[in-house]
């Protein structure tokens, strides 16, 4: 299986072991057929390519179905919705997502290279806003340095992020 484990609480490294959802699910696919389980950690948007090369079998890490993946590979029925949260930093001068949409707003918006964040950031805002990164961690170190003013990922590794950073 290939994923990007940086993506809690679907993939993510716990000491030197990937977990999470889709690790146990791939874990309960493999043995249901009687197969041992091998997880490949590469960059998100190596995932499609390391499937439909047959170097993997199968490809999980909380990606969003599209037409243009359609053309490369099947997709199971959804297991879960992706909805997508905007990370600011305190005391930021964005107080809700219509901020990122007002007249005269230039804010640099930080995403996850290839996910659901990145699609909807560049089709709202454009390249000019939109700065990519392979890893959603790195997008929000790129915020809590002042590199980007928000960060828009799906909420569930939003919510690990934030939580891993306001101890």
């Amino acid at each position: 299986m290939a994923t990007n484990a940086t993506f809690p609480p679907y993939e993510f490294y716990e000491g030197g072991t990937i977990v999470g959802i889709d690790a146990e699910i791939a874990a309960a696919i493999a043995d249901k057929l009687g197969r041992k389980l091998v997880i490949e950690d590469m960059e998100f948007g190596s995932i499609i390519a390391a499937v439909t090369s047959g170097k993997v079998d199968m490809g999980m890490a909380g990606m969003t179905v599209t037409e243009e993946r359609l053309e490369s590979v099947d997709f199971t029925t959804s297991y879960a919705t992706g909805i997508q949260s905007v990370i600011v930093v305190e005391g930021s001068k964005i107080k809700s997502v219509d901020d990122l949409y007002a007249d005269g707003a230039k804010y640099k918006i930080g995403v996850q290279q290839d996910t659901t964040g990145d699609i909807y950031a560049t089709d709202d805002f454009g390249e000019g806003r939109v700065q990519r990164f392979n890893k959603g961690a790195d997008a929000v170190q790129a915020l809590i340095t002042g590199k980007v003013d928000c960060v828009i990922i799906d909420n569930e590794p939003a919510k690990a992020y934030v939580a891993s950073h306001n101890k």
